[in-house]
């Protein structure tokens, strides 16, 4: 549907703009700035940016950091 999309592309845009001023950052730290969605949505969008080298991934698990590429 064209609102999911929508904020699906909002929440990029989200955790991009979060991302410029907080380098390696943790999903927990960027759940708490995206509030409407849970934390394994905005996992899921991480490994997308990831996929598509927007963002890096550093470390594994519960200690995965992602910074802007």
């Amino acid at each position: 549907s064209i609102k999911k999309e929508k904020t699906k592309g909002q929440r990029k845009e989200n955790i991009i703009k979060f991302l410029k001023d907080n380098h390696w950052s943790s999903i927990k730290d960027i759940s708490s700035v995206i509030s409407d969605c849970s934390t394994k949505t905005v996992q899921r969008e991480l490994l997308e940016l990831v996929e598509t080298n927007v963002l890096k991934k550093k470390g594994e698990r519960r200690w995965s950091r992602y910074e802007l590429v």
